[in-house]
């Protein structure tokens, strides 16, 4: 192989494998989040979320990260009430009583996913790490909510530039970006 058919061999490859990553994460497979219990102790179903799109977002008690999100999170979810958002927090290092402390009053339900199967089922690795799921289950966005992991000094908005075109009928710009913050501890 000459060095040119080389360079587009290998660039295909990339582009491959990445529309490969693409399509085994578009669908949320979100059954454990129809199940969960909130922090209120009703259940998830109870939201009639069907109806809405979801936006998902993964929190803990313990990540600066989280708690400078919050905020911001907050003033989406009441921007862009066409949405339900739902917390999830999933770190097993975090009990309960500490979560009922820190999320009991959020403008949103959170979930508290004891076992971390929302986790699992929605490979989220960080914290926050934000899906954003059509009513038929298709994850229309994933990743980071800003370029920083503080709302206050980001560039790039990408949860809300991902709201935005749902809102406008518009295929999502950006479908994924990297997540900033804390691991999730399994």
């Amino acid at each position: 192989m000459d060095r040119n058919t080389n360079k587009r061999y290998v660039s295909y490859m990339k582009t491959l494998l990445i529309s490969l990553l693409i399509s085994i994460t578009t669908h949320a497979h979100n059954g454990a989040l129809t199940k969960a219990k909130l922090l209120n102790g009703e259940s998830f179903q109870s939201l009639a979320a069907k109806e809405k799109k979801l936006v998902v977002f993964f929190l803990s008690a313990s990540c600066p990260c989280t708690k400078k999100n919050i905020p911001y999170l907050q003033k989406l979810s009441k921007e862009y009430s066409h949405f339900q958002f739902i917390g999830v927090h999933s770190n097993a290092n975090e009990n309960l009583d500490l979560a009922k402390k820190e999320f009991s009053n959020f403008d949103f339900p959170i979930a508290y996913d004891e076992k971390g199967e929302i986790a699992d089922q929605f490979k989220a690795t960080k914290t926050p790490h934000v899906f954003v799921v059509s009513a038929s289950d298709e994850i229309l966005y994933h990743g980071g909510v800003t370029n920083s992991i503080d709302p206050k000094r980001a560039k790039n908005f990408y949860l809300d530039n991902a709201l935005k075109d749902i809102t406008n009928h518009k295929e999502v710009r950006q479908k994924f970006a990297k997540a900033l913050g804390c691991y999730i501890v399994r």
